[in-house]
């Protein structure tokens, strides 16, 4: 008599047979949040590197960290944020304009280097370069008088002509139309 149990064998399934219903699911959902999040940090951290190597945000921190009163504020040594707080650029071949707010960071304290900077050519000249510290006051890096943007006109409030202030009560008057126009009420 033979005491071994003989029949027929059922082939087991695979893996994938077994778990494919929740692991398709699983691996689209991967897939999405991995684009979803390494797309825009990638291409921040691109966008980020090209800003720093541009010229006039290079200048910028540069003469932060070179100015004597933000180092006695800020202390040594200071870091620029890695990621601006905001920035504006546009350029063309000669001539361009830009305006950022970085943060920057010492041992002693942090602050915000705020700028405008105008270009023509090949060189960025700052109308704006300060920094900013929480119960500080703001330390300008351009001295007293930063050079205005090319085709600007100042504002002189001396030009203004003089000009009465009409009593509380009074509306001002009706000037009649002109020869040759009509008034039209909508």
């Amino acid at each position: 008599m033979n005491t071994s149990a003989e029949g027929q064998l059922v082939p087991q399934q695979g893996w994938w047979n077994r778990n494919w219903k929740w692991a398709l699911p699983s691996g689209c959902l991967a897939l999405l949040l991995t684009c979803g999040c390494l797309g825009p940090l990638i291409f921040g951290a691109t966008i980020w590197q090209s800003l720093q190597g541009s010229g006039v945000l290079v200048d910028a921190v540069t003469q932060a960290k070179q100015s004597v009163d933000v180092r006695e504020v800020l202390g040594e040594p200071i870091e620029s944020g890695s990621v601006p707080q905001q920035f504006s650029i546009n350029s063309s071949d000669e001539k361009g304009s830009a305006s950022f707010a970085v943060p920057l960071k010492g041992p002693k304290a942090s602050g915000t280097l705020y700028g405008e900077a105008y270009k023509s050519g090949e060189e960025w000249t700052f109308t704006t370069l300060k920094v900013e510290v929480p119960d500080h006051p703001v330390i300008n890096l351009l001295g007293p008088a930063a050079e205005p943007a090319p085709d600007t006109v100042p504002f002189n409030p001396d030009s203004l002509p003089e000009v009465e202030p009409l009593p509380e009560n009074e509306e001002p008057a009706q000037e009649p139309p002109e020869k040759g126009k009509k008034d039209i009420e909508l």
